[in-house]
């Protein structure tokens, strides 16, 4: 009867080191390593003979090797005295009392030496050679059981992505067609007879079916062309030698054999040149495509009873009833649903949290946890590290923001960006109109049918080529994955083209480079009337109902200080200004900056230089007016954000100009600019009006990016050519062209500066392509070399653009 589970591992026999004899490694007599090698044995015998030793003789109770050499063991007589004399020189020692002790240590040696004198007994009875050995598992095993001897078992799999090796038909059909068509190519050393010629033919038409086999059946990806292009001048350059050979110029068809030999040759390398160029960015893909592939799981109990679908249904345990603490497992979530996330699991959508303290993995392979809490979005791909995350969906499927410009077929950013699109366009319908001229400068010249034909096909391949229609497409998948490492995510292919052309960034300088939480640095009372104190119980007390960072401070700071804020009434809220109110005791309270003093026409004059050195020391001055006279001056000092220096370089390394928008004084911004490298400041715009100057910078004819927050900094975002959100990856819909599953500003400077160098590397890497192809086809219209090297000199240039690629993918 067959087992239907498992017999056990089952490894392949290996021979006795001893006696040659095949063995099971996993049940050999003894096991032993020599030479960092490891050494099965049947037995203690064939281990002997393995390392030349004589068994050991009975009574002798020292390991082999060393009773080859004569070496004493423990309890063992000196040399030079038989086995039973005593150990003194005399012997007179036998009848002292210490003899007693010594008889009982020797009787014990003798016991051990009795005891590893005694046979060796083998675990299982001796198998002889033509016995079989035991037979492999039946095929209703479940293999994943069986793992080789080999395989290091881990208790944890790291991520990674491995790039995983194609095993399709269309590699095979690659190599095959480099195969012929280079041997079609190597015999124009077998001379030009015709038998040689029509053999190169017919290699090259080897080659081109191949090509043409690989087209057939390889799967067509999105950045890649038509195929009809890159098989045209192959199939153009077999007619020109067929309809050659069957001329009177030998030396003609010979020319046009290894054309067809070199075209079909330089088509196949280029083909298998830019798959080894984008293999890795398709590995990654696919690593991220698996990790989304996660099944959302909704809360318990979030169906009513009776109303979920049959695809949706509640898991169940075996007697039929609900699972308990399980959710409902499903592959697609509409916007608004909940979804229930567990510690250790992957966010499978994105999500805005409405329940849970989480600690989270932010994006795809990040490594350092962040909080989340209710309200804040989480990007899909995120990890849960501790506690359960209750969410509502907010993105699914493909309208997630991972997956839409990296996996949705119809809105990847490498297929829909322009220069990748005006790549392809140039292998697709360009090169067709420089073959044309081509052909029409032949005719010119007064060329053979047979030449202008040629000279179409070799200007043809020159230009259509995989390397020039997709390198371009392989910079920009760079981009954006190296920018999701970051967790940097591109609304669209247009969104990162516009972050590549920008050439203004302004920053909202509240929590972008400043960290928005300002801290009391100075009060100061300017009058007899009231004390330092009760200056900050005012302002405290107008502010209590504010969320703005410096009413927070000046809050902050009065409970600090033991001081219960005023109980002011009526407070009139001017955003960006201040507050007027009345105090407790009737008088007109206003606490704002010098903007709303003049508004309310109340003199500054006394404390003007006051005001001026705390602005120039960089801090946000507020000052306090009761009855229309200025009673205090409160200095707020807010530290620079960690990575605003960096934020600000990196910008200045792609060449962006920095610029500084900020409600505060003049010299305060110029304070702040200088210690960050700004010399663009705009000082004083209050939120409503940030918008407005956003407009005028654009209409100056720059094209201007704002870095902010959502929410808070709208008006300037939706004003800008490439607003970039800080933390709004995941949440609900805005029209932001890029959005950060973080908050650092690092980041957000990171996402404009990565897709200005992105987009250079693009245009250098295409120009690799296509310049020595377009001086390549200039000569051979000219007749200066023949048609063949136009093909050639654009495989060079296939050649440098690739090397430059993959030299770039070595960088990051």
């Amino acid at each position: 009867m067959v087992a239907s589970r498992a017999a056990g591992p089952a490894v392949a026999p290996v021979p006795c080191s001893g006696c040659s004899k095949l063995i099971d490694p996993l049940r050999a007599g003894q096991v032993a390593i020599f030479d960092q090698r490891f050494h099965y044995f049947c037995n203690a015998r064939c281990r002997h003979a393995f390392l030349g030793e004589a068994p050991p003789a009975p009574g002798d109770g020292r390991p082999a090797g060393l009773a080859a050499l004569g070496a004493p063991f423990a309890g063992a007589p000196p040399r030079g005295l038989p086995s039973g004399a005593p150990s003194g020189a005399g012997g007179h020692h036998a009848s002292t009392p210490r003899a007693e002790p010594a008889r009982a240590s020797a009787d014990e040696g003798a016991a051990r030496v009795a005891d590893l004198d005694a046979p060796i007994v083998d675990a299982f009875p001796p198998v002889s050679l033509d016995e079989r050995l035991p037979d492999l598992p039946v095929l209703d095993d479940d293999r994943a059981l069986l793992e080789p001897i080999g395989n290091t078992i881990l208790s944890e799999e790291p991520q990674r992505y491995d790039a995983v090796e194609a095993r399709d038909i269309g590699a095979l059909l690659l190599v095959l067609a480099i195969i012929a068509g280079t041997l079609a190519v190597a015999l124009t050393l077998a001379g030009d007879a015709k038998l040689v010629i029509g053999a190169r033919i017919v290699l090259a038409t080897v080659s081109a079916g191949m090509l043409l086999g690989r087209a057939a059946t390889t799967a067509r990806d999105a950045t890649d062309p038509h195929p009809a292009p890159m098989l045209a001048p192959v199939l153009g350059g077999l007619v020109a030698a067929v309809w050659a050979l069957f001329g009177q110029d030998r030396a003609l068809a010979a020319e046009a054999a290894s054309l067809a030999g070199v075209i079909a040759t330089a088509s196949a390398i280029s083909a298998w040149l830019i798959e080894s160029a984008r293999h890795r960015v398709f590995a990654e893909r696919a690593w991220i495509g698996s990790v989304l592939s996660t099944p959302a799981r909704r809360p318990p109990g979030a169906w009513a009873q009776g109303q979920a679908p049959a695809d949706r249904a509640p898991q169940r345990g075996g007697d039929g009833g609900p699972v308990e603490g399980a959710g409902d497992e499903l592959y697609e979530l509409r916007p608004g649903e909940g979804v229930q996330v567990d510690a250790g699991e992957i966010v499978p959508v994105d999500l805005v949290v409405t329940g849970g303290d989480v600690e989270v993995l932010p994006w795809i392979g990040a490594t350092t946890p962040t909080r989340r809490r209710d309200g804040d979005p989480v990007v899909a791909g995120a990890t849960v590290v501790r506690g359960r995350l209750v969410g509502a969906c907010t993105f699914s499927g493909g309208d997630r923001a991972v997956a839409r410009v990296l996996l949705d077929a119809r809105r990847r950013a490498d297929a829909l960006a322009p220069i990748a699109q005006a790549s392809r366009a140039l292998t697709e319908r360009w090169a067709i109109g420089a073959a044309a001229i081509g052909a029409l400068s032949a005719f010119v010249a007064g060329r053979a049918p047979v030449e202008i034909a040629m000279t179409a096909a070799a200007v043809l391949a020159a230009l259509s080529t995989a390397i020039t229609a997709s390198i371009a497409s392989v910079h920009v998948a760079r981009g954006i994955l190296l920018g999701l490492r970051r967790g940097i995510v591109y609304k669209s292919a247009d969104a990162w083209d516009r972050a590549g052309r920008t050439s203004v960034a302004v920053f909202c300088a509240r929590g972008t480079l400043l960290l928005g939480e300002p801290e009391l640095a100075e009060l100061e009372a300017t009058g007899q009337k009231l004390k330092p104190s009760d200056v900050l119980a005012l302002a405290a007390g107008a502010e209590r109902t504010e969320e703005h960072p410096v009413a927070t401070a000046i809050v902050r700071a009065a409970r600090a200080r033991g001081l219960r804020p005023d109980g002011v009434r009526n407070p009139n809220f001017h955003p960006g200004l201040g507050v007027t109110a009345v105090t407790s005791s009737g008088e007109e309270l206003c606490v704002g900056n010098r903007a709303l003093m003049l508004e309310q026409r109340i003199s500054i004059a006394a404390a003007e230089s006051r005001v001026a050195e705390l602005e120039a020391l960089g801090r946000t001055v507020v000052l306090v007016a009761v009855g229309a006279r200025l009673v205090g001056i409160i200095g707020l000092q807010d530290g620079l954000r960690p990575g605003a220096r960096a934020a600000i370089q990196h910008l200045l390394d792609a060449q962006i100009e920095p610029v500084l928008m900020s409600g505060d004084a003049r010299e305060t911004c110029e304070a702040i600019g200088r210690s960050l490298d700004i010399d663009h400041i705009r000082p004083e715009i209050l939120p409503a009006d940030r918008g407005t100057e956003v407009r005028r910078l654009i209409d100056a004819g720059t094209s201007v990016a704002v870095l902010g927050h959502a929410g808070v900094d709208d008006a300037a975002l939706g004003a800008a050519d490439v607003s970039v959100a800080l933390g709004a990856a995941g949440s609900a819909p805005a029209d932001f062209s890029t959005v950060l599953a973080s908050d650092d500003v690092r980041d957000a400077a990171l996402s404009l500066a990565l897709a200005h160098r992105t987009r250079l590397e693009a245009r250098v890497g295409l120009a690799l392509s296509v310049a020595p192809a377009l001086v390549g086809a200039a000569v051979i219209a000219a007749f200066v070399l023949p048609p063949a090297y136009a093909p050639i000199a654009s495989l060079l240039g296939g050649v440098m653009a690739v090397v430059h690629a993959r030299a770039l993918d070595a960088k990051s």
